[in-house]
């Protein structure tokens, strides 16, 4: 990885996915790209005249310049040695943030989440939804309660399916900077009997596909698949979940439909979002 971008509204929120975003970039060597846009906050109507539309437009671009400078300055503060660009712009915030990470060829976009708990409902907020609708790049999901430490153990979920696999691939960049181990997780909803059969179904599939020394394949069973994820990775202390997307809408395109019915997310280890080529 070169660049890390991420995402800001000034929020608290995000403010911790910048402090994540910084000590990443960091670890891994990597420049970062701090992006805030916003959008004139009031409605205009016809009546109105041009100038109090100029006069709001540049309230809000002052304010958020202003706000921009603050953060840089907790930034350079708390990361003497990162290199970072700022970036400010109006529009409409997903679209053009994603535009402008295709535009400067970034690597993995980092935004924070709007809360813990079931994903569809509070995990994900609209914004972030969007940012994940709008982009094939990764995308990390920083939660509130979220502290960067070094990844050791990244939890992957998936199906078997040989697309699902050969996604791996994606996480070695994050991976590969502390050797952290990959654990390759499906959740056997259906309670099959022959666990061992899906063992080295498993296991072949990585070694056919997958050359990483620290990869490791795990089955449990338990008929609500988000609350095996969420039993494995507390059991496993991952640093991190990732899940694969499809072409459907996030999140309801994720490797199973079931899996976003109910998911008990641990509100400090971030969610990395793959999309399938």
């Amino acid at each position: 990885m070169k660049l890390i971008a991420v995402a800001t509204d000034f929020s608290d929120v995000s403010n911790n996915a910048v402090d994540y975003a910084a000590k990443l970039s960091i670890a891994h060597g990597c420049k970062m790209l701090v992006i805030h846009v916003y959008e004139t906050p009031i409605l205009f109507t016809s009546e109105m005249p041009y100038t109090a539309v100029e006069a709001a437009e540049k309230i809000a671009k002052d304010e958020s310049t202003d706000k921009l400078e603050k953060l840089s300055i907790e930034i350079k503060k708390n990361n003497p040695q990162l290199e970072y660009d700022l970036i400010l712009r109006k529009g409409l915030t997903p679209d053009l943030v994603c535009d402008l990470c295709t535009e400067h060829n970034v690597d993995l976009l980092i935004t924070g989440s709007t809360g813990a708990g079931v994903v569809e409902r509070t995990l994900i907020g609209s914004t972030t939804t969007a940012f994940i609708n709008n982009t094939t790049m990764p995308v990390l999901v920083i939660p509130p309660e979220s502290s960067y430490t070094p990844i050791e153990r990244i939890t992957y979920t998936s199906d078997l399916k040989d697309e699902n696999i050969k996604q791996i691939e994606k996480i070695l960049p994050l991976a590969n900077h502390k050797m952290a181990e990959i654990s390759v997780l499906f959740v056997d909803n259906t309670i099959h009997s022959d666990a061992e059969k899906f063992s080295e179904i498993m296991k072949e599939k990585l070694r056919k596909n997958i050359s990483y020394p620290k990869l490791s394949a795990y089955i449990c069973t338990d008929p609500n698949i988000m609350n095996g994820i969420s039993i494995f990775i507390k059991e496993n202390k991952s640093n991190m979940v990732c899940m694969l997307t499809h072409k459907r809408k996030f999140p309801f395109m994720l490797w199973d439909s079931s899996v976003t019915k109910k998911f008990s997310y641990h509100p400090d280890i971030p969610l990395l979002v793959l999309h399938a080529d």
